[in-house]
């Protein structure tokens, strides 16, 4: 059978083009490699390789994501170690300035040192992190949200909101990026304890002025019931009375007279004063009403504060009462004239007979271990977060490395097995030329000599 020249040329010039083409393919790879470079390349596995490119790019979101939370959480974190150690700080002050034989100077030294921390703790408040303020909750403003009034500062205001700043979502879970005002710095805590700031006031202004305070030891209502002062509002329930005694925690029981009768020894500008106020036994605890004309216990200790320095207020948040003075005041129990016996309203309001700089400041230790647990606890939240957020960065990733060398075994040349391909491919392109250029050179003659 004779097979036509122009039959040989084509198979020739076809073996050539395939081997040129798959020659191109394994240089393009080993130059790039890639041996997947577009879709044509490997039809039955660029839908996983596409798949993956996807995976993998969602996977480097969520850990940049969870990087800038676990930095801002970081920032917040930093925050609260400072004001931890700031509060540790002002109770070593405290501690200094508890002893009695500090000098006036020595303890007016203490107080300077207590409000610079006062001053520290006013700009933790205010710490930022990429232009926001951490614990200034969602309101967003330019103005710092804790501000300091007066000079010395007297009270401390937040104009934030209770909301924590920023929140991270990871498969269904919430990251909230910082803390709240209130979980931080104990600002006005359902429980009436003061926060932060009014701790260090008080402190500071204990030693700076000899400040003294007797707060009542422990709430003075009964577990489930509640002790009212002043109305305020339609409906409001009205001030408890000391005959209610179903609602005190220690029962109200009056002398003799049926009045209850305390001896307040005080002084004002170092004159000593001892007062006696008598009230009766069904008198409201804080009805609201001023002296002269208040009956009420506070209202009775008021009307006689020019003499003794010492002045009463009721927090019924708290269920306490505070007396507060001026160097040392003494307040006792006595019998009402005609009595023959005392009643028992210091028990019932749970007070000390005697208040004085040393003692005040050495219960007012309790009220810095009282806001140092709050801050504490709430980095010990914080804490949990950044530790569950770095896991979750870790697992992201890993699950990214998995992916990539996934992806990496699709896409990447093996070089080894295409430097094989490609060598033997160049030698049978070689081999076709060759082939191609013998026959090309035979003339008709050669053909029919051989036939």
């Amino acid at each position: 059978m004779r097979i036509a020249t122009e039959t040989i040329y084509a198979q020739q010039t076809q073996a050539i083009d395939e081997q040129t083409a798959l020659y191109a393919q394994l240089g393009a790879q080993l130059s790039s490699g890639k041996k997947l470079t577009q879709p044509s390349d490997d039809p039955s596995e660029i839908a996983q390789d596409l798949q993956l490119h996807s995976t993998i790019s969602v996977q480097a979101q969520q850990s940049t994501n969870v990087q800038n939370a676990v930095s801002e959480l970081t920032s917040t974190d930093s925050a609260l170690s400072s004001l931890t150690s700031l509060l540790q700080s002002a109770r070593q002050l405290a501690v200094q300035g508890s002893s009695d034989s500090l000098s006036a100077s020595q303890r007016g030294a203490i107080a300077d040192q207590v409000d610079q921390l006062l001053q520290q703790a006013i700009a933790i408040g205010n710490t930022q992190y990429d232009g926001q303020y951490v614990f200034g909750g969602s309101a967003a403003g330019a103005t710092p949200p804790v501000q300091a009034q007066g000079s010395p500062i007297s009270t401390v205001t937040f104009s934030g909101n209770e909301q924590a700043q920023g929140q991270l979502v990871y498969n269904g879970q919430h990251f909230p990026l910082s803390t709240t005002f209130q979980a931080a710095f104990n600002y006005d805590a359902s429980d009436g304890s003061q926060d932060v700031f009014q701790t260090l006031i008080a402190l500071r202004d204990t030693l700076q002025n000899g400040t003294t305070s007797d707060v009542s030891s422990a709430a003075m209502n009964q577990a489930g019931t509640v002790i009212y002062g002043p109305p305020s509002g339609a409906g409001a329930p009205p001030a408890t009375t000391l005959a209610a005694a179903n609602v005190f925690a220690t029962k109200p029981v009056p002398d003799s007279s049926g009045s209850f009768t305390l001896t307040i020894n005080g002084s004002v500008n170092g004159v000593q004063s001892v007062q006696t106020v008598t009230i009766a036994g069904n008198a409201a605890l804080d009805d609201g009403v001023a002296p002269p004309a208040g009956t009420s216990v506070v209202a009775k200790i008021n009307a006689v504060s020019a003499q003794t320095g010492v002045t009463a207020t009721f927090d019924p948040k708290t269920q306490k009462i505070t007396l507060a003075g001026s160097g040392s005041f003494y307040v006792t129990d006595t019998p009402s004239p005609g009595a023959t016996n005392s009643g028992n309203l210091t028990a019932v309001l749970n007070l000390a007979t005697q208040a004085d700089s040393v003692q005040t400041v050495s219960t007012q230790i309790g009220g810095i271990d009282k806001v140092l647990d709050t801050t504490l606890s709430a980095r010990s939240t914080i804490g949990a977060r950044i530790q569950t957020l770095g896991s979750i960065s870790d697992q992201l990733q890993t699950d990214a490395t998995d992916n990539t060398n996934v992806e990496s075994a699709i896409e990447d040349t093996d070089v080894p097995s295409a430097t094989t391909r490609f060598t033997a491919t160049q030698t049978a392109l070689e081999a076709a030329y060759a082939t191609t250029n013998r026959l090309e050179g035979k003339t008709l003659f050669d053909y029919l000599t051989n036939a």
